[in-house]
């Protein structure tokens, strides 16, 4: 759960370091874009926001104490696919920046300002981002395209193909809060991937006046990493089959939520919740 820092990360790099042959095949943009692209007045704007979130979410980490619940889960599950998919709500953002720092992960980061923020504070510390976003419901039905699909499909031939985990904010990037979108359980039917659920606790904490209720731990805290499932979605899986699979990961990840809010988890329950199918995603799988 640590990582060397490099303030100089950019997307060449991070494909370089996780060893990416011929990025542009997959159709995205990874990474940061690079700096010409932009004025001097916001890149200083993104330097600073970067720098003063790594400051004080790292300063709050390193001053706490940190237990992880369901490493064991997590273990097995990478044994045996893929990749993983970690799902989390917005709020627990910064605590799967801290648990994935390091890791083989890519993760969807919008091509907004702060989508460009969480591009340059991931590459940091080795985390991919895939840009693009869910699209939003315009006038008359119409669907606005912000590059979520083309983000989701790099994602799923990251894991089939370069052997990468996946991190989605279920609830992301505006809300509402604790509601699941569907593009996990699309990139879960795709991939075989299991989804792995993580939620996390800290106790002391203080609430920060955000749309996701997001909170930061209190220095000398001790917190707490939950991982819970795993989730499957067939590959022949309907529409239908889909969203009851959509609504049972949701209901869990409330409830994990809820418990975690009130330090009602139980440390030592089975995290296990159902017995893997046969899916696509094995490591083994050679269809």
């Amino acid at each position: 759960m640590t990582a060397n820092i490099d303030p100089d990360m950019d997307a060449k790099k991070l494909t370089d370091r996780w060893k990416i042959s011929n990025p542009e095949q997959y159709g995205v943009h990874f990474g940061p874009y690079e700096n010409s692209r932009f004025k001097k007045t916001r890149l200083f704007s993104f330097w600073l926001m970067v720098h003063v979130a790594m400051r004080v979410v790292m300063c709050f980490y390193r001053l706490s104490r940190v237990k992880i619940v369901g490493d064991d889960l997590e273990s097995k599950l990478l044994s045996e696919y893929r990749g993983v998919l970690y799902a989390h709500w917005h709020r627990y953002a910064q605590y799967y920046f801290l648990y994935a720092a390091g890791k083989k992960h890519v993760i969807m980061s919008s091509h907004k300002d702060s989508g460009e923020v969480g591009a340059r504070t991931m590459a940091r510390v080795g985390i991919l981002t895939a840009r693009g976003s869910s699209g939003k419901k315009k006038s008359g039905g119409r669907i606005k395209n912000k590059g979520g699909r083309d983000a989701l499909a790099a994602m799923a031939a990251l894991i089939e193909n370069e052997g990468f985990s996946a991190g989605l904010t279920v609830d992301g990037p505006s809300g509402p809060p604790l509601c699941l979108k569907s593009g996990i359980i699309h990139l879960a039917r795709e991939t075989g991937a299991p989804i792995l659920v993580l939620t996390a606790a800290a106790r002391p904490k203080f609430r920060l006046p955000t749309w996701d209720r997001m909170w930061m731990p209190a220095p000398f805290s001790r917190i707490y990493f939950f991982l819970s499932g795993p989730f499957f979605v067939p590959p022949d899986a309907t529409d239908d089959e889909m969203e009851q699979i959509r609504r049972a990961v949701e209901d869990h990840m409330r409830e994990r939520a809820e418990q975690a809010g009130r330090h009602l988890i139980d440390l030592k329950a089975p995290t296990t919740l159902y017995s893997p199918p046969e899916v696509s995603g094995k490591i083994d799988d050679t269809a």
